[in-house]
């Protein structure tokens, strides 16, 4: 199997996630020509984001996708649970990371500046981020994992997503964004201890850091 993706990358870092779950191998390739939009990785995915994966004939794109095919065809060690009530409320979890604090993180990186920031646009961003983390926390079961007392899909999608929670709100002044929220707080720092997730993040960080650096 190959992935498409540069490490820092959430999404990818939730592919990486289960892929070290499971034992895997697989080659981890930045795309052809550097970026997600060059030519030659448009042939690939011609969405243009990353993660890919090539598996045989199969390209398939998009992170929650690839996580759910490797599952059904690597079923062992399981991260979907035998109950399916768990097995929804992974999901749930999943769902929510995903759109209310992933998806109110994205209208904050061109507000990162503070030259160039929209007051207004910044405040309601931040708001919208502070509310999703609030919903994710209720929604999470336990400090150590999300659902349940063992690793499902959700413990490989939420915390590369809380590991930019951090880093975006630093930039508004908000080094510990978490401190309100005792579950999420809690299993942040378990996840960032875990076995399997805990390398995934360090790498996501030392990637992250080399990236900024390189742009100066």
């Amino acid at each position: 199997m190959k992935l498409y993706g540069a490490s820092f990358s959430p999404f990818v870092a939730r592919v990486r996630t289960l892929l070290a779950f499971k034992g895997l191998d697989y080659q981890q390739e930045l795309p052809p020509g550097g970026l997600p939009k060059s030519p030659d990785y448009l042939k690939i995915n011609p969405i243009g984001k990353v993660p890919t994966l090539v598996d045989g004939d199969l390209i398939l794109p998009e992170s929650e996708v690839i996580c759910e095919y490797l599952e059904d065809t690597r079923p062992e060690p399981a991260l979907r649970p035998a109950d399916p009530a768990a097995r929804a409320r992974s999901r749930l979890v999943n769902r929510v990371a995903d759109l209310y604090v992933m998806g109110a993180m994205f209208p904050l990186f061109p507000q990162l500046n503070p030259a160039t920031r929209d007051k207004a646009a910044a405040e309601a961003g931040v708001a919208a981020l502070r509310a999703g983390l609030g919903w994710l926390d209720g929604f999470m079961e336990g400090e150590e994992f999300a659902v349940g007392g063992a690793m499902t899909m959700a413990d490989c999608a939420v915390p590369p997503i809380l590991f930019f929670v951090h880093y975006v709100m630093s930039h508004f002044g908000d080094h510990e964004p978490l401190r309100d929220l005792p579950k999420l707080d809690a299993y942040w720092v378990n996840m960032s201890r875990h076995p399997v997730c805990g390398p995934v993040l360090d790498e996501m960080d030392t990637t992250f850091k080399a990236m900024l650096a390189s742009r100066g």
